[in-house]
């Protein structure tokens, strides 16, 4: 299991639309299929809590990507516009991924396969651009997916789910912002999120990642 084979990547995403501006026809697609009247006072409050969680409703914010250099020293890559323009997101990491891709790396990310990749591939349709090769894994077979999925590494064949952070605080490994998080990012307005704390806080989840996946590797 060679680490440096590997580049390790994180997505946070955010409805940039309030409820309000949304189309009659996003806003009923999302009444149909997600509402829970039973838990919420209107579709607008459940709308801000799960928006971000759906590529049809949200956007790409911020990206982070690391990897261990020949040298063996970490190195760190963020991608996030002072406008929050995705399309430039989009455009830059498709150049770091076809980079990466064409120097041999696979990638590496916690939930990458259900969560990151394909809200990735979803927001670049949407957008009407080319999904990169590199998390495009249409068509192939599990064996065929050469990435390293490291909540499916962690489960070691059981069925129980775990997250990045579990997973962390069991082997020790502490790095975690407070400001700005993935359980509080959806009570900000975008024109509100703190830029630097957001970058900050992805960056640590993909160092997280690495510095947990180069643990592990040392015993398997």
């Amino acid at each position: 299991m060679n680490i440096r084979k590997y580049l390790f990547f994180d997505i946070e995403s955010h409805r940039v639309k309030s409820w309000s501006q949304l189309s009659d026809d996003i806003q009923e697609a999302f009444i149909h299929h997600y509402y829970d009247e039973n838990s919420y006072d209107s579709p607008e409050l459940h709308y801000n809590e799960i928006a971000g969680l759906h590529a049809e409703f949200s956007q790409v914010i911020c990206v982070c990507f690391g990897y261990e250099d020949e040298y063996g020293q970490y190195r760190k890559l963020s991608i996030c516009e002072p406008d929050w323009n995705e399309v430039t997101i989009l455009k830059k990491c498709a150049l770091i991924f076809k980079r990466f891709q064409d120097a041999g790396y696979a990638l590496a990310g916690h939930n990458i396969n259900a969560c990151d990749c394909p809200y990735l591939m979803k927001r670049y349709i949407i957008n009407r651009m080319k999904v990169p090769e590199a998390i495009n894994h249409t068509g192939k077979k599990p064996w065929e997916i050469e990435d390293l999925d490291t909540m499916q590494l962690w489960k070691f064949g059981s069925w129980t789910n775990v997250s990045l952070e579990m997973i962390c605080a069991s082997l020790g490994i502490n790095c975690k912002s407070e400001e700005v998080s993935g359980a509080n990012l959806y009570t900000y307005d975008i024109n509100d999120v703190p830029q630097d704390e957001l970058v900050k806080y992805c960056e640590e989840d993909v160092y997280s990642n690495y510095l947990m996946t180069k643990e592990i590797f040392k015993y398997i």
